[in-house]
């Protein structure tokens, strides 16, 4: 019985060191105004001249780890601009034109709508515009390595911090 407990403490202890939490990272996307060859992502359409910005800042790119989930929710109308997230998404156009797999969560339109996706495989996603180029920008997603410590999360959580992410 002492042995069955023992291993059980082992087992217990291996799967603390190793446990990798997820995060929630939840934005407030608007559509802003934004200047052409300066804060407007490349390859935005000069007759628009706008484009996402996430919690007030004009088309940050976002950093994560495999197993967050990101989180949008759309604070005004964008009609004709559905918010997609990506994937195989060629610079500079932002989820422009992606369509089956490779759009990762269903794209909104209309004030108060939320929409996610989880990360499950590390790697370069985006996020923008379904219909017009120059309107998003990437997401980086980490990978979990067997040595994530609490302090290398936390230093790559300390990026997506910077760009103004709420954790839950």
């Amino acid at each position: 019985m002492a042995r069955l407990s023992n291993l059980l403490l082992v087992v217990l202890a291996a799967a603390t060191i190793f446990c990798v939490s997820a995060d929630v990272l939840s934005y407030t996307a608007t559509f802003v105004q934004c200047v052409s060859n300066a804060s407007c992502p490349q390859g935005n359409p000069g007759r628009f001249n706008r484009t996402f910005a996430l919690n007030d800042i004009v088309s940050p790119n976002l950093y994560l780890m495999v197993g967050d989930q990101l989180e949008f929710k759309l604070a005004v109308n964008v009609s004709i601009h559905p918010l997609t997230i990506c994937q195989n998404s060629p610079l500079p156009k932002f989820c422009q034109g992606s369509n089956g797999t490779d759009v990762l969560n269903v794209p909104i339109t209309v004030a108060g709508q939320t929409t996610s996706t989880t990360f499950t495989t590390a790697g370069t996603y985006y996020y923008g515009c379904n219909y017009h180029p120059g309107m998003g920008a990437t997401i980086t997603v980490f990978p979990n390595s067997v040595d994530s410590s609490s302090s290398n999360r936390h230093s790559k959580r300390a990026v997506a911090a910077r760009f103004g992410a709420r954790h839950q």
